[in-house]
């Protein structure tokens, strides 16, 4: 394989296209959120999208795997190299153009998303998607993940504001997927085919995004519960009502009792659970909505300031960090589960923390079933880990049986892979597989990955310690 990467690599050179494989580069580009690492063979950085499909036909000429990366905020191992190939570098196609007419955004695959709102406020509108990396993700991987965010309630997912986009296949070749028109019904969906896809089928390099007006006012609402089960409840008696949050959060009292230790000066009651509610809209409908909503619950607080709303918002974005009071590490998935599961799915996965004493606190998007869960331990105490990828093995498998998913919005990577075949049947794999034939004969995109059960070298990595990323 050596002999052929650099055969590779000198044909890309060649080209004009940047190619890195100095050690700072190669580390940087073998690592993102999950902290596994696997060092590729070498980094290429492309400015122009011409070049992907370039890259890939080199790549195909000499039968080299590439995993295609923005900015590596996910979650589920996607731009990992396993196979120790190319690492497809897509950051600096990050142009934005507004039509502040059509209310569309045009913006390279590189471009980071709150950066595309940023933008479009300028003209009054706003990009609906807001994963809670939006600081640091980019469209790119959005798409290929389907990301949803804390909008997606109201507002649905990535799936649901990309209008079209432009790709270059497994093989090399461009493809136009859909117009930016309202309406478009020529042919199979090719643009809903790349999305969700994540970096099977082909490279994204563009997209045209949805944009909407930006709502007059917001107001945020935090409703506290004795325990679970009442915010649980708390969930059925808002989504039963004629309101029409923009935001519905939830958060355990194991996480909130993190956050109570991090942060003394928000309080919050011992043993309480937490459901962050939020209204956009007209100034009558928020106020409206507020008071009806502040009606329907007996201990809830609702902000009357931008400044008391961000005092709320505190304790949804400390959920995550405060975590480690219970310990140095954890592993997480995000699993979605209809809302008649959560009682028998969350008294399951809290006994079997008790059993083998690790801590499970969750947070999630409960507007549209979307949990992260996860089980705390501490590297030092031997077959820690391991423990714990026992108990978020049976945890996964509780949510298909459930009728739920395996992932609402991380999506599968290399890290998911092995819960496949539980998800789904062998021939609706083998439909997947031949879709992903027919974009990537040779399988050069991420290779071993989603569709493909990993090696027993893969399921042996270890995450990094003492790794700080710039989205933590």
């Amino acid at each position: 394989m050596l002999e052929n990467v650099n055969f590779a690599i000198s044909e890309i050179k060649a080209r004009g296209i940047d190619v890195f494989d100095d050690a700072q580069k190669l580390f940087e580009a073998s690592v993102d959120h999950t902290r596994y690492s696997v060092l590729p063979s070498a980094v290429v950085v492309v400015k122009k999208a011409e070049e992907v499909g370039d890259v890939l036909k080199i790549a195909n000429k000499f039968d080299i795997g590439v995993s295609v990366r923005g900015s590596g905020t996910g979650c589920a191992g996607g731009c990992v190299a396993i196979d120790k190939g190319i690492v497809l570098d897509v950051s600096k196609l990050n142009k934005i153009e507004i039509d502040p007419v059509e209310r569309i955004a045009t913006v390279g695959a590189g471009a980071i998303t709150i950066d595309v709102d940023k933008q479009a406020n300028k003209f009054g509108l706003f990009y609906a998607p807001d994963p809670s990396s939006h600081k640091y993700c980019s469209i790119g991987g959005n798409i290929a993940c389907n990301a949803g965010g804390l909008r997606a309630l109201k507002y649905g997912v990535t799936r649901d504001n990309v209008v079209s986009l432009k790709a270059y296949t497994g093989s090399g070749e461009f493809v136009n997927c859909a117009l930016p028109l309202k309406k478009f019904s020529v042919g199979l969906n090719l643009r809903d085919v790349f999305v969700g896809s994540e970096g099977l089928l082909g490279v994204i390099v563009e997209a045209k995004l949805k944009l909407l007006p930006v709502p007059e006012t917001r107001k945020t609402l935090i409703a506290f519960f004795d325990g679970d089960l009442n915010a649980f409840a708390g969930i059925v008696k808002l989504m039963r009502s004629s309101l029409a949050p923009c935001i519905l959060e939830f958060m355990d009292t194991d996480t909130i009792s993190c956050v109570r230790k991090r942060f003394p000066e928000l309080s919050i009651a011992e043993g309480k659970s937490v459901l962050l509610i939020e209204f956009d809209g007209s100034k009558n409908e928020v106020e409206q909505s507020s008071q009806l909503c502040a009606n329907l619950f007996s201990e809830i607080r609702v902000s009357k300031s931008e400044e008391e709303r961000e005092i709320l918002w505190k304790i949804r974005r400390a959920s995550s960090p405060s975590m480690y009071e219970l310990g140095d590490s954890k592993i997480s998935q995000d699993i979605v589960l209809p809302i008649s599961a959560l009682e028998e799915f969350f008294a399951y996965y809290k006994n079997l923390g008790k059993e083998m004493g690790l801590a499970c606190p969750v947070f999630g998007h409960s507007g549209d079933g979307n949990y992260h869960i996860h089980f705390m331990y501490n590297a030092s105490v031997p077959n820690s880990q391991e423990l714990a990828r026992k108990a978020m093995d049976l945890s996964i498998k509780k949510t298909i049986a459930l009728g739920g998913a395996i992932s609402g919005e991380h999506g599968i990577g290399f890290l998911k892979s092995k819960y496949m075949p539980l998800q789904h049947s062998e021939i609706e794999l083998d439909l997947m597989r031949g879709i992903k034939k027919v974009f990537d004969p040779k399988n050069i995109l991420n290779r071993d990955k989603v569709l493909f059960q990993n090696s027993s070298e893969i399921d042996a990595l270890k995450p990094l310690k003492n790794i700080h990323l710039p989205w933590d």
